[in-house]
């Protein structure tokens, strides 16, 4: 009764997160407005993937391979993705064209369409990695399991072996291909 209970408090309190993140959603910020500039004035000499995108989430947490909550996040984040002038990667940077709190990239493959995905979350030295397939020129998908520190971080009252595995899907809304 208890676990329900908290499982209910922790997907009321993330569905209030979300319409305070819908409602700020829709305003653009400085740095997008900048960085969609920079992709007008170069749209014939960038790349496919560089660009605004926009981040759609559904988690899965389990509990000893039983799932417990399925967590959908629709407007999760708007990332920019550029090409790094001294390297063959693509970095990505926040809304507000800083990567303050990860260092996360795209290197491209031996495949045409699919990218290796490498996030480090700063001051924890969390670690994801993922595959990441270019569906069309404006969609981007990729799943992961959330590294063990992270879940122990949000989930610590719940006993058990918790695995959070999320399927992430990148939209891209500028340029459009």
């Amino acid at each position: 009764m208890r676990s329900a209970l908290l499982i209910f408090a922790i997907i009321h309190l993330h569905s209030c997160t979300l319409q305070n993140q819908n409602d700020l959603l829709y305003s653009k910020t400085a740095a997008e407005i900048s960085y969609e500039k920079f992709f007008k004035r170069n749209r014939e000499s960038i790349d496919n993937i560089e660009g605004i995108w926009y981040e759609y989430a559904v988690g899965s947490l389990y509990k000893d391979r039983i799932l417990l909550q399925r967590i959908r996040e629709p407007n999760r984040a708007t990332w920019i993705i550029i090409k790094d002038k001294n390297s063959n990667t693509y970095n990505v940077l926040n809304a507000n064209g800083k990567d303050n709190y990860y260092d996360a990239s795209f290197s491209p493959t031996s495949k045409k369409d699919l990218f290796a995905f490498d996030c480090i979350i700063k001051d924890t030295q969390a670690r994801i990695s993922s595959a990441a397939k270019v569906v069309d020129l404006n969609q981007l998908e990729m799943e992961y399991n959330a590294p063990k520190s992270l879940i122990s971080e949000n989930y610590s009252e719940i006993d058990g072996d918790l695995l959070l595995h999320w399927k992430i899907e990148w939209i891209k809304s500028f340029p459009r291909n």
